[in-house]
């Protein structure tokens, strides 16, 4: 463990060398005492020593090494929960060494159960839990953003939602990564760095995934972005029949970090949520009218809901039926369009806008979105 700490704080200063040295005289250390656990019942010892030491020899690409211990950490009687921990290291292990590494900015997401074969699933499996991690990226990178620039809380405005893309898929289980940041990759903007935006992302599943949502709630802060990350993550977990675990790993200050969500889906939705309209009043539509410019760019968890990025006042959230939503989604979603409706209120005003008719929502001029500009022009309608 000394030499472990030692290596950590190596890799912090940069010096990769160090880093590895250090890591390999770990991982020896490990592997000897993980030798010395020849009795299969010697649990969960005898699994938790063979994982420490086939991460420690993953870490410093000893590949065949880790195999071979999870391997026989796996033909013993490992508890339950190591033993998915180490099915999880062996993708990760097979991936490295089929010389696939992640580079900055890169989340890996992998599925495991009934339903994946090998590098393949149906498609919604995944496309159906592609927009909560995206959510739950943006509700992670906007609230550590908030906190970060506290006292210039106005240029969270200028930032936007971060660009969320998705790279070929890899040999594995089912494995494919999704990329931050514009598709040049030169910067994301509000970040110095990208794991930056990637680990509060990761930090949140994890508590999650152990239970400790009281943190979690102190971590994202916000009760409605607490609320939305889990409603996120449900959609996200596992089922229990076709998808067993959902798996992402990412490159955190030039480390690899693994977090896995094996909760299900029914033990999400028997989480406790902030009342949010009941702790402030009831929502209702007011009489007066507003007319806002600004892009589509992401919509809610609560499905009834969608994000307009404006010029000049940040996000405003636009509420209308289901159905309505769904169309203004599928016909405007990143174009940008003047909304025509009733501010909402809940005992105060808030940033909302109400619409009742798909005619609510014009095409604007194709401009720049920073632009200081709600000239709006009246195009017809798809029908």
């Amino acid at each position: 463990m000394e030499f472990a700490d030692e290596a950590d704080l190596a890799k912090l200063f940069g010096e990769r060398e160090k880093f590895l040295r250090l890591t390999r005289k770990a991982f020896e250390k490990e592997k000897a005492a993980a030798d010395l656990m020849a009795d299969i019942h010697v649990e969960p010892s005898r699994g938790v020593l063979h994982r420490s030491a086939a991460t420690l020899a993953w870490r410093c690409g000893l590949y065949n090494d880790a195999e071979k211990l999870i391997y026989r950490a796996l033909a013993g009687n490992p508890r339950s929960d190591i033993e998915w921990e180490l099915k999880d290291l062996l993708g990760t292990v097979n991936l490295a060494k089929s010389g696939i590494h992640l580079s900055e900015g890169q989340l890996q997401l992998s599925l495991h159960g009934n339903a994946i074969g090998h590098g393949k699933a149906a498609v919604e499996e995944l496309s159906s839990r592609t927009p909560s991690i995206v959510a739950m990226l943006r509700i992670s990178a906007k609230s550590a953003l908030r906190k970060a620039h506290d006292a210039v809380a106005e240029k969270l405005d200028e930032i936007g939602d971060i660009p969320v893309f998705m790279e070929g898929l890899v040999a594995g289980s089912c494995t494919v990564n999704l990329r931050l940041g514009e598709a040049t990759q030169d910067a994301l903007p509000g970040f110095g760095r990208f794991d930056e935006a990637l680990e509060p992302f990761l930090k949140n599943l994890d508590l999650l995934e152990r239970d400790h949502t009281d943190l979690l709630q102190d971590d994202l802060d916000d009760p409605e972005d607490y609320r939305d990350f889990v409603k996120a993550a449900t959609k996200l977990a596992p089922d229990g029949e076709k998808i067993s675990s959902v798996k992402f790993q990412a490159v955190v200050d030039d480390l690899p970090k693994i977090v896995t969500l094996s909760r299900s889906q029914h033990q999400l939705r028997t989480l406790p949520l902030p009342d949010i309209a009941e702790s402030s009043g009831s929502l209702e539509s007011t009489d007066t009218d507003i007319s806002k410019t600004g892009a589509l760019q992401i919509a809610s968890a609560r499905e009834t809901t969608v994000v307009l990025e404006t010029d000049d006042e940040g996000d405003w959230i636009i509420e209308g039926t289901k159905d309505l939503i769904v169309k203004i989604v599928h016909s405007y979603f990143d174009k940008r369009v003047t909304v025509m409706g009733k501010r909402m209120k809940r005992e105060r005003l808030v940033k909302r806008i109400q619409v009742h008719r798909r005619e609510d929502i014009r095409l604007a001029e194709q401009t720049d979105r920073r632009e200081q500009s709600n000239a709006a022009i009246a195009l017809p309608l798809k029908a």
